[in-house]
């Protein structure tokens, strides 16, 4: 459940901006930050989260969840507070809800807040977006109700969510998961020639795969040079001019789906096709997480432009530096490095096929993935904070530099690659 929270996050947002949304931050949140979870009220959601996620042989099953106001309120806070720093509220009515939410960026001396507010009217089979306003200030009508309608049509094809009731005091939401939901939801976000070109990516993919050896990793590069070097037959009438810019972008997306353990399915597909390509770990500089990161960025920047990939990739580290593994320059290397490869391979149509012609002459990591030696890794936050400050300082701003200038000097970046 927390990863599908995230994973629509991430939908929507790319979604919001690759429809020509601009993400703005307030200064200041809109919901009360002063009412921070006790230990008492973290134990019940992650038992009620641990209690209700979907399991083993009962796919298919359907399930009814009820929440109380005060239950989902609960919920919600702590999945915000596994998202970032902030505060959610959620209010119910008989036929209405309303979800306000304030998340803070981290580590911004400024303290700026992603403010969202919804409001929702009963609607069959899911509730309507009745209102929406981002950051304080109201989106596009047309707009928003485009992209929620692309996924509430998504959803419905999916046939996962039967029934969400609003009530007094009351929220139920009647489901029936199954395998590869998450697969069948993003198919149904994309376009059907894009979806078409993806599908044919990965076939070709597939068949690439089977040619190497079981269980071995393999190198990112490889994959790269083969799918752009590459291109899977479509009907001419769906695709006359075999546009380098929607091929190389679909290259970017399967891949990424690839890397990170994911797939495409045809929409209403009840199961995984029999051309699904055999999983393999993907190394990147012999590192699973390098390939993961720079695949995730290229297609963030290829769907939503470089700004929403550089901040997906500052608040991931971000959160690594306070919950996890530890702030990672190494990784951040990657990130930068995904979105000036996405950027070449999908900026103009020039370059574009000039990236192509590049991989059939067969692409090494050392051409697009600059050196992580001496870069600080498993930074803590309080390390982070003693040794560069804040994402504005002058020795965080001095390792971006550094980065960049790495990223400079790769070939494939150094000049256009014809």
């Amino acid at each position: 459940m927390i990863g599908l929270l995230r994973w629509t996050i991430g939908v929507l947002l790319i979604s919001a901006i690759s429809l020509g949304a601009v993400v703005v931050f307030d200064r200041a949140p809109r919901v009360r930050q002063d009412m921070p979870l006790t230990e008492a009220q973290r134990t019940w959601a992650r038992g009620w989260l641990a209690a209700n996620r979907p399991r083993g042989p009962r796919e298919g099953e359907q399930a009814t969840l009820t929440l109380s106001q005060t239950e989902a309120n609960l919920l919600a806070n702590y999945l915000v507070d596994l998202l970032g720093e902030g505060r959610a509220q959620v209010a119910l009515e008989n036929g209405r809800a309303r979800l306000s939410a304030s998340i803070a960026l981290p580590w911004d001396p400024q303290r700026s807040f992603v403010n969202l507010e919804l409001a929702f009217v009963q609607d069959t089979p899911l509730p309507r977006v009745e209102t929406a306003r981002l950051a304080g200030l109201p989106l596009p009508g047309g707009l928003f109700q485009s992209l929620v309608g692309r996924f509430v049509t998504a959803l419905d094809h999916a046939d996962i969510l039967e029934q969400v009731r609003l009530e007094a005091d009351r929220i139920q939401v009647s489901y029936a998961w199954r395998e590869g939901i998450l697969e069948d939801i993003g198919s149904g976000l994309v376009p059907r020639i894009e979806l078409d070109r993806m599908l044919g990516y990965q076939t070709a993919l597939a068949a690439y795969i089977e040619t190497r050896p079981a269980r071995r990793p393999i190198e990112l590069a490889d994959l790269l040079s083969h799918l752009l070097a590459v291109d899977p037959a479509m009907d001419p009438a769906k695709e006359p001019d075999a546009d380098p810019i929607a091929r190389n972008r679909a290259v970017i997306l399967v891949l990424a789906a690839y890397v990170n353990g994911k797939g495409l399915l045809e929409r209403g597909a009840t199961r995984a096709p029999e051309n699904r390509p055999r999983r393999h770990a993907v190394l990147l500089q012999g590192r699973r997480d390098l390939a993961q990161h720079f695949m995730t960025s290229a297609a963030l920047a290829a769907k939503g432009g470089g700004m929403l990939s550089n901040l997906a990739g500052l608040l991931k580290e971000a959160t690594d530096a306070e919950r996890g593994s530890g702030y990672s320059f190494a990784d951040l290397a990657a990130n930068r490095a995904g979105i000036r490869f996405a950027q070449l391979a999908t900026g103009n149509p020039t370059d574009a096929r000039a990236l192509r012609v590049f991989a059939r002459r067969g692409m090494r990591e050392n051409d697009f993935m600059p050196p992580i030696d001496g870069l600080p890794e498993g930074l803590a936050e309080r390390n982070f904070k003693a040794d560069f400050g804040d994402a504005q300082s002058t020795a965080y701003r001095r390792m971006i530099t550094l980065i960049d200038g790495r990223i400079d000097a790769r070939p494939l970046f150094r000049e256009r690659p014809s």
